[in-house]
């Protein structure tokens, strides 16, 4: 895995590896680039399917306000009681997933964007930026963007 991506750990299982070589063996065999392109890729899907999980999220919220206008006023009520017990436990749970991951590893992908020329563009939709938009979470560059005059 690149140094960006350090923080992935795990086990590999492959036939077409042999038992018994060197480490220099490894390290000039194509299969092993391979496997780390592979890797790489396999990682950087996972890691935007989190991100686009999160963005989701976010817009079904915004969904669900507009739904409300439109609904008898008992059903309002009920689903306002239900909505406000939702808020406190997403208040509770405090940021999403994905902002837990980027806290935790986004001087990695910042990093990776320096570093992998050829994985740049995907590493890019990952970032996340602070914005004067909403001062308590961060937004990405598309986002930034779309919001822009």
């Amino acid at each position: 895995m690149p140094r960006y991506l350090n923080f992935i750990k795990g086990v590999v299982d492959s036939d077409d590896l042999p038992l018994n070589v060197s480490r220099e063996q490894l390290q000039q065999m194509k299969m092993i680039k391979v496997m780390s392109k592979k890797l790489v890729k396999k990682a950087l899907e996972m890691l935007k399917n989190l991100a686009e999980e999160d963005e989701e999220e976010e817009e079904e919220e915004g969904e669900d306000e507009e739904n409300k206008d439109e609904e008898k006023k008992e059903e309002e009520e009920d689903k306002e009681k239900k909505d406000k017990d939702d808020k406190k436990d997403d208040e509770d749970s405090g940021p999403s997933k994905y902002e837990k991951f980027w806290n935790n590893y986004g001087k990695n992908i910042k990093l990776g964007v320096i570093e992998d020329a050829a994985n740049r563009n995907k590493l890019a939709k990952l970032l996340r930026f602070k914005s004067t938009h909403d001062t308590d979470s961060v937004t990405s560059l598309d986002d930034y963007i779309s919001r822009m005059k």
